[in-house]
């Protein structure tokens, strides 16, 4: 059987994905960006937090922690739509390996995130931030990368 390995590559805001790498030519590599075009706590607390009034205490104010945190949801929430587009192409039999490079916080939010079924394709997983190389660079550490591994 011929393999069709793809690869993702990620920086939590940006992802590129690679296809058919085994191939003498070379596709244009599938380009996603994240809603939230930030990985940075900063941007999203730059604002003073709200201010809640306390149920005793005489109606004194005071400020609100946030939530949860936006950074890490976002993060998961583009993992979600960057794997299920992957778990897609899988299905039909466009990809049958993949591997995945990208910045280790977001390559453990991948891992939490990967459908079991796309999991099964998974032949690589590297904390390596290779988004801002260019295509054609980025293709060779990529297929060094995948060479390399038994």
């Amino acid at each position: 059987m011929r393999h069709k390995t793809w690869a993702l590559v990620s920086d939590g805001v940006h992802a590129r994905i690679l296809r058919d790498l085994e191939g003498g030519y070379s596709q244009e590599p599938i380009e996603l960006v994240s809603k939230a075009k930030s990985t940075h706590l900063r941007d999203y607390l730059s604002d003073k937090a709200g201010r809640s009034f306390a149920s005793s205490a005489g109606g004194r104010r005071s400020a609100m922690e946030p939530g949860s945190d936006p950074v890490l949801r976002d993060m998961r929430d583009f993992a979600q739509v960057t794997l299920s587009l992957l778990e897609n192409y899988f299905r039909k039999g466009h990809l049958t390996r993949l591997a995945i490079f990208a910045a280790p916080k977001m390559l453990g939010v991948l891992r939490r995130e990967v459908p079991a079924s796309l999991n099964s394709a998974v032949i690589l997983e590297r904390d390596l931030n290779l988004i801002n190389l260019p295509e054609a660079d980025l293709r060779d550490a990529v297929r060094r990368a995948i060479r390399k591994e038994p």
